[in-house]
């Protein structure tokens, strides 16, 4: 690495952690180095001189910094991922926050109008503090676009008369509906057993809970919007989110 070279692009949203679709999370090194420096070359290496670079260290490793490393993304990334990196970026009840929206417009506002702009517009206010995964972003994302308002991101809800609490994935409080994206792990005997006593706690409390699974969200989605129509709030809305990328890039 040269003096004042990052790891950049797709290759620091790896070591940040940020889920990213299987083709274009390729392999390939990314590495940033400020203007006029000449970028790096070489077998597996894409070199970029940018004129905005901000960086620290994750492991002892050069990384760009989160902020600018979302902005970066939005060249590579459709618009839906765009938020589920900022979603993970932004953090959850189980993971720390690596940036907060403040330093993120900033960032946005220092790149202007460079490539990506557009996206990154469009994606800034969409970001929410909470999803566990990108397929929770998407169901979000898709869930409004389908009109429903108010939608919680794994807020607390009391069940079993208040002794204990649970956090259903997205959830509409006055409403009592939740809706619970269920990957491959939940096929597993002991989460499937878990996942029906916590729909029982729930059930019991009067909520509603809607079951989404990777098929549902990646591969027969219109069936899914199908389904979702006896629920929606501000029904004659059509979903635009056609961007979601089937289930082979949603690991």
């Amino acid at each position: 690495m040269q003096e004042q070279a990052f790891f950049s692009h797709q290759t620091a949203a790896e070591l940040l952690g940020v889920p990213l679709p299987a083709d274009v999370a390729d392999g390939t090194l990314h590495v940033s180095v400020p203007f006029p420096r000449t970028p790096p070359r070489g077998r597996g290496v894409i070199g970029h001189s940018l004129g905005v670079l901000t960086g620290g260290t994750v492991e002892g490793l050069p990384v760009c910094s989160p902020e600018l490393v979302w902005c970066q993304l939005s060249t590579v990334l459709g618009a839906l991922d765009l938020v589920a990196a900022g979603d993970h970026l932004i953090g959850a009840r189980s993971r720390r926050p690596r940036l907060d929206l403040r330093r993120l417009a900033e960032a946005v506002d220092r790149c202007g109008g460079t490539t990506g702009a557009r996206a990154r517009a469009w994606a800034l206010p969409r970001i929410r503090f909470g999803a566990d995964s990108r397929p929770e972003t998407l169901l979000r994302l898709l869930l409004e676009d389908l009109g429903f308002r108010d939608l919680e991101v794994n807020s607390p809800v009391l069940v079993d008369r208040g002794r204990r609490t649970l956090h259903p994935d997205i959830s509409i409080l006055r409403s009592r509906l939740a809706f619970e994206y269920e990957g491959d792990g939940h096929r597993a005997r002991r989460q499937w057993a878990i996942d029906i006593r916590r729909r029982e706690a729930f059930e019991a409390e009067g909520w509603t809970i809607v079951r989404v699974k990777a098929d549902d969200l990646f591969h027969d989605r219109d069936a899914l919007i199908a389904r979702l129509a006896g629920f929606v709030t501000n029904p004659g809305r059509s979903a635009r989110t056609g961007a979601i990328r089937d289930e082979s890039r949603a690991q």
